[in-house]
């Protein structure tokens, strides 16, 4: 039925599913730019080719695969191999993004083809985050594990009243005494730093981010695996997003990170975006506490307003209100959703419960 509504017979539409080449990526920019609209950021070629292999060298983090009539590009699926990891036990899988289809042929069934031909030779495919074209095609092809939730702690009221109150003057006279507030809190909370504890901002993870992940506290929760390869690719090689990271060390041995991004795009409110962190399970979640602690600090150093995340990590977000954070209303758009084949290979994949995912896991990068 697709490729009858595609003028294709079903033989052509098979063969005309496959990688995107460079010869695509015009096409492709402009079908994002059809369907993202005046949203789309500046330099998306150069962006996708850092995210997607165009040139079949075989080595990239992932691929886009396309449905072409030549170089037009009809519809596409974005694909990350990445590898799970539960305790000892590892899984090949394929996280998807950037799922589109020329508006001019909604309809034809061709967004939920392009994910059937990818659940066809993969049995292990998740996907984060969808959009108001893709949410529906969501719930009917994934099982859904719970929607992933914006947490906020506040650093400053001032200018955030500023945006909500017509009068600056009564939004600055209500902003120092709630000011004063958090700051006696976080006076009377924030742990001191262990003494054994160095910190660095680092320019590049090494082999020792390898040798945390093996030590890595909630070993048992499913994440993904880090390595350095993956980390200095997807943190500082981005082309569209900076990110910064503080590592913590005990001697020379990496016992934690937290990733985290300054975002000035919300208008007058400067938000600290946790995006990944790593913690030695020596140190638990006092160690996810004391980085988050640090954060903090920078961020009033560089006077943000907010701090923000969005795990999916049951452990954490039931104590994420000891930091100060509270829970942003839901959004039905961030979701979470696992495809596995017949038998599952890891019945915990279909737990929410059982995952510990960060923002590192999804495709969002702030211009």
């Amino acid at each position: 039925m697709v490729a009858r509504a595609l003028d294709m017979t079903p033989e052509v539409l098979r063969a005309s599913f496959q990688p995107a080449r460079l010869h695509h990526l015009a096409s492709i920019t402009a079908l994002r730019h059809q369907v993202i609209g005046s949203h789309q950021p500046r330099d998306d070629a150069g962006y996708l080719q850092w995210r997607y292999d165009f040139e079949g060298r075989g080595d990239g983090h992932g691929n886009l695969m396309v449905v072409a009539r030549g170089d037009q590009v009809l519809g596409m699926i974005g694909t990350e191999s990445v590898r799970l990891a539960k305790g000892q036990e590892t899984l090949d899988a394929l996280s998807l993004m950037d799922i589109m289809v020329d508006p001019q042929l909604d309809g034809t069934g061709l967004g939920v083809w392009l994910n059937l031909a990818i659940f066809a030779s993969h049995p292990v495919v998740f996907e984060i985050g969808a959009n108001p074209n893709s949410l529906g095609l969501i719930t009917r092809l994934f099982h859904r594990l719970p929607n992933r939730k914006q947490y906020v702690t506040p650093l400053s009221m001032r200018r955030y009243l500023a945006k909500r109150l017509r009068s600056p003057a009564v939004a600055a006279a209500l902003a120092v005494p709630t000011d004063a507030l958090l700051n006696l809190w976080r006076t009377a909370t924030f742990r001191k730093r262990p003494a054994s504890w160095s910190l660095r901002e680092l320019t590049h993870f090494d082999t020792a981010v390898e040798h945390l992940f093996d030590r890595r506290w909630a070993a048992q929760e499913i994440t993904f695996q880090r390595t350095r390869d993956y980390l200095n690719w997807r943190l500082f090689e981005n082309p569209r997003a900076r990110y910064s990271v503080l590592g913590a060390f005990e001697g020379e041995n990496m016992v934690g990170y937290m990733a985290y991004q300054i975002d000035g795009s919300g208008g007058d409110v400067k938000v600290v975006r946790l995006v990944d962190w790593l913690v030695d399970d020596r140190w638990g979640f006092d160690g996810f506490r004391l980085l988050v602690q640090e954060i903090v600090r920078h961020g009033l150093a560089v006077r943000a307003d907010l701090v923000n995340l969005s795990p999916l990590h049951a452990r954490i977000e039931h104590s994420l209100w000891r930091l100060g954070f509270v829970t942003l209303p839901s959004n039905e758009f961030a979701t979470v959703g696992v495809r596995c084949a017949d038998p599952i290979p890891w019945p915990a994949l279909l737990d929410g419960a059982a995952w510990c995912l960060t923002d590192a896991n999804t495709d969002f990068d702030c211009t």
